[in-house]
């Protein structure tokens, strides 16, 4: 899989693409309602490309928290986020006690996180990420995958030299990805959740 520093989309679902800042504040900006559902959270083994984005080349065991997005219950946005796992027990063992918070309250909230530029990639069926995003879209929303190839991002937070490799994938219809204009505060966006 090729990740690319070029967005592979336009209009709206572009802008949505390289907004910085909280995606899950800017989600909530364009419903009522915003919830995390947790798909899956452990120690789990890191995709070859994860691990050499994280220099963990020889280390292939990491902790893997998978989530749906949602906006007035509609599933928006698969996410997976991945440290080693001697760093979730570290610099990034605040991943473990998110529960259904976004991840948001920690990446924007706490002094000492920066983050790497974003990076993009298109989910094409028969790729290595297709299966797993797609087995994991129906498990949790009962519906195929109806995007043919979802845009995805990803990029690096960094927290005392370890980093946090965060991946998203804008999996609703093309359709859904209208620019809301300004992202909730997180306190706000925390008065939203369900």
């Amino acid at each position: 899989m090729q990740w690319s520093t070029c967005p592979p989309a336009h209009g709206g679902l572009r802008r949505w693409l390289q907004a910085s800042g909280s995606l899950s504040a800017r989600l909530a900006a364009t419903g009522q309602r915003f919830s995390v559902e947790v798909l899956d959270q452990g120690r789990r083994p890191l995709r070859a490309d994860e691990a050499l984005a994280l220099g963990a080349s020889t280390q292939r065991i990491g902790y893997a928290r998978e989530v749906l997005l949602r906006v007035d219950q509609r599933a928006m946005v698969y996410a997976r986020t991945v440290s080693q796992h001697a760093d979730s027990i570290g610099a990034w063992r605040s991943l473990r006690g998110l529960g259904t918070r976004p991840l948001a309250d920690v990446l924007f909230t706490r002094a000492g996180i920066s983050r790497e530029p974003l990076s993009y990639t298109r989910v094409r069926r028969g790729g290595r990420l297709q299966q797993p995003v797609a087995k994991r879209w129906r498990a949790a929303t009962g519906q195929v995958l109806t995007q043919r190839a979802p845009a995805a991002r990803r990029s690096i937070f960094t927290r005392r030299g370890r980093g946090l490799l965060v991946m998203e994938v804008f999996a609703a219809p093309a359709s859904d990805w209208t620019w809301p204009g300004a992202a909730l505060s997180l306190r706000e966006l925390n008065r939203r959740l369900v």
